[in-house]
Parts: C-alpha cells; structure tokens; sequence
C-alpha cells in the first residue's frame, strides 16, 4: 500500500480523480435510469443505487491513494476514524432529484477538512466534464482557469442561485418571504438542483450571488463550495452576514460588492 501523501495538493489531485471515478459511474447510470432501483429515505429524499455506487468507488479509491485519511460519505461509506486527522467529506451524488428525474444537473463533491476548518474542495460535473477544485491559499479554479467570481457591478443585472425548500425538507415559508425581498432587485433568479454546482457558479461568475435559508443544507452540500468561493475571493457567511455556513443553518454566497446588499436585502424579510 502506498504510503500517505503528505502534501494537501497531492490530497486534492487524488480528490479529483476519485470525483471523476464516481462521476463516470453516476454518467453510466443516469443513461439507464429505469434500471435503477431507489430507496425513499424520508419525506422527497431519495437514495438510489447510483449514489450508493459513486460513494463505494469514491471510498475504495480514497482509501487506496490516501491511507490513513478518514473518509466520511453522505450514504454512510466510511473509512476508519483517523483521529484528529484530516477527513474527506464526500457528497457522491448531489443533485439528487434531478438525476432521478432525467434532469442533467448534478455533481459529485468532495471536501477536505483538517480539524474544524475545510481547507480543500472539489465538485465535478460529470455530463460537462466541468471540474471546479481549492485549496486554500492557492485560489480556485476550473479545470486549469483561475476563478475571481462576478465583476458585475449593478445588482439589477444579477443572476442569482438559490435551493428552494419542498415537502418534508425546510421553512418554505421562510423562502417565500427571501423570494418576495429579492426578486425586485435582481434580473433572475435559478435553481438548477444542484448547490455544490450553484456555489462552485458564483466563484466563477456565472452567478452574482447564491443563497439558501429555508431549505435544508447539509455538511456535504456545502462544505467544497464554500471553500471554492471563498479562494475566488467571494465571501461566505450565514444569512446574517457572520455566522459559519458550515453550521448548516443558512448559507449567502456573493462577491465582495454584493454580499453586503444581500446580506441586508435578507435581514429585511
């Protein structure tokens, strides 16, 4: 067995390639997606033996190439607990209802997180072949291109990404008044299914801004988008402009000259 690297960029390389294996795999499926069997975990979440395959590849693969790494998967595929060491924490399929309903946006997302702070992050379109990655202190990028985010400077041209909460799975309530308070200052607004993809969209400029309050995020929804964000010089925070996303409470993605304007278009819904 190879022994553990000991560079984050050898870590992120070998991240990469585990988010292309479970990617091929999620491809295969999604072209047969009536030979699928699905499981119905709770009230709109779905599990089905496309997710469960990507996250067994993505484990064997990470736990030959980085030994000694805890691995951690949305649909329970883990390694054994390296301690205080550092973890991969992988979404295999995220995206979920659009790829069982024939919908052709999803990812694959993987993070890195060495005590409490993610430091490492990629998310992978496998249709496009789109491949956003972090690290930190060493910027974003897609593919080989270095990301900055949006340099649109009027808010009533910005395209906006957000989750909207549904049955069983957040304030939906809470949405609808975020929605009421945004939708006069901005030129659009899209939910494509995806959040790893919609926020890894605002680090590259596709999307001036992103957010999600009332629908329910996880730890594996966000944590390689925040880091991508973030080294394209975006600012990540709760809703209230100051707490940790990572929390999982809520989540306002912007670049710098937006995430004030969001921050207080919120704070008054």
């Amino acid at each position: 067995m190879p022994s553990t690297p000991r560079t984050r960029r050898a870590i992120v390389d070998a991240m990469k390639e585990a988010a292309r294996i479970g990617g091929a795999s999620l491809a295969g499926h999604f072209a047969q997606l009536s030979a699928l069997s699905i499981l119905e975990k709770g009230p709109s979440d779905f599990v089905s033996a496309a997710d469960i395959e990507s996250e067994r590849l993505i484990v064997a693969f990470l736990n030959e190439a980085l030994p000694g790494i805890a691995v951690l998967g949305e649909e329970g595929g883990a390694s054994p607990d390296a301690g205080d060491g550092p973890r991969i924490v992988i979404d295999p399929l995220d995206g979920t209802n659009n790829f069982l309903h024939g919908i052709p946006q999803f990812s694959v997302s993987l993070a890195l997180m060495e005590g409490e702070e993610v430091t490492a992050g990629v998310t992978y379109n496998p249709l496009s072949g789109e491949l956003f990655w972090a690290a930190a202190g060493e910027g974003a990028y897609l593919g080989d291109r270095r990301l900055s985010g949006s340099s649109r400077a009027s808010l009533a041209h910005a395209v906006v990404g957000t989750c909207f909460p549904y049955n069983g799975k957040g304030d939906t309530e809470k949405a609808a008044r975020e929605m009421a308070a945004i939708m006069p200052r901005v030129s659009g607004i899209r939910s494509p299914g995806s959040a790893a993809l919609e926020i890894a969209y605002v680090a590259e400029g596709r999307f001036d801004g992103f957010w999600a309050s009332g629908a329910k995020l996880d730890l594996w929804d966000l944590a390689a988008g925040v880091i991508i964000a973030r080294e394209a010089g975006c600012l990540a925070t709760e809703i209230d402009g100051a707490g940790d996303p990572l929390d999982c409470r809520s989540l306002v993605v912007a670049p710098r000259q937006f995430h004030g304007l969001f921050v207080d278009i919120f704070r008054s819904a």
